[in-house]
């Protein structure tokens, strides 16, 4: 399953927005029922527009997050969703902390998973919970994570990057490809947003969470390699290829069988990735 380098959240009880978020070219789109959706009356408004939504969008990579495991909506979210489940790419999982949990979810939808690990405990079984039946990718929630440890959840600041590697580690372990990073928690703060998206790639993420569009095409820029890193990538593969086995560049750099690979990943992302307009 293909996840992009922005993941765009939405409300699932704003139809305009969601009307907004399927028209954009580019992001996976995720149709929100939890922590954007109020309680009450509106987590069924929610519920009627996601089910719209999927019902008359053929839009690829579109998602949905359900409420977690033991809130009392999720049946309720299942329930509604079940007759068009098959329409989604994925279903967003929150505050998973149990591999176990995840495995009989999967068995009930039937289609890819995406938790999320958003506590402690869920941190220290993320190993297990990425090699879960269907999960596809994983999502640290850097929020309520970083409220349970009293800790900045900003990339780059210290708080959450041990994290960040611990999580980094468990999804490549399990095979998968680099996990998704929380939101910047600064709607405003675009010099942040950057910045801390470039430390969050440092560390292994491959995209984050989006909560406006106009910070779309600056996220995705960000998690982007660079015109160095996919220059130098190509001389590393085209004098593998003139000359197998360890060498030396040019520029003093040692090369072996674990740099071309990493370099023939980079050229092989870029290939595979649209360009934001």
């Amino acid at each position: 399953m293909r996840v992009d380098r922005t993941l765009l959240f939405t409300p699932g009880d704003a139809p305009r927005r969601i009307g907004r978020a399927l028209s954009l070219r580019f992001s996976t789109v995720v149709l929100d029922l939890e922590d954007g959706v109020g309680a009450g009356p509106a987590k069924w408004q929610a519920r009627t527009a996601v089910v719209r939504a999927l019902t008359v969008s053929r839009r690829p990579g579109l998602m949905v997050r359900i409420n977690g495991l033991d809130d009392p909506e999720h049946l309720a979210d299942l329930e509604a969703l079940r007759p068009v489940l098959g329409h989604a790419a994925a279903v967003v999982v929150p505050k998973v902390e149990s591999a176990a949990r995840l495995a009989e979810l999967a068995d009930t939808v039937r289609v890819p998973v995406v938790p999320v690990i958003e506590s402690c405990t869920g941190l220290l079984a993320a190993a297990e919970i990425a090699t879960a039946p269907q999960v596809a990718r994983v999502i640290l929630g850097v929020l309520d994570l970083a409220a349970e440890l009293g800790v900045s959840p900003v990339p780059g600041e210290a708080g959450l990057d041990h994290a960040r590697t611990h999580l980094a580690v468990a999804s490549r372990a399990a095979g998968l490809r680099a996990p998704i990073d929380g939101p910047h928690p600064d709607l405003d703060d675009e010099e942040g947003l950057i910045r801390s998206s470039r430390a969050s790639r440092a560390l292994g993420f491959g995209g984050r969470v989006v909560l406006h569009p106009r910070h779309l095409d600056a996220v995705a820029r960000a998690y982007a390699p660079t015109a160095a890193e996919i220059e130098r990538a190509r001389r590393v593969v085209d004098a593998a290829g003139s000359r197998p086995g360890s060498l030396r560049l040019s520029d003093g750099t040692f090369v072996d069988a674990p740099v071309v690979a990493r370099a023939q990943a980079l050229l092989e992302e870029v290939h595979g990735e649209p360009t934001p307009a």
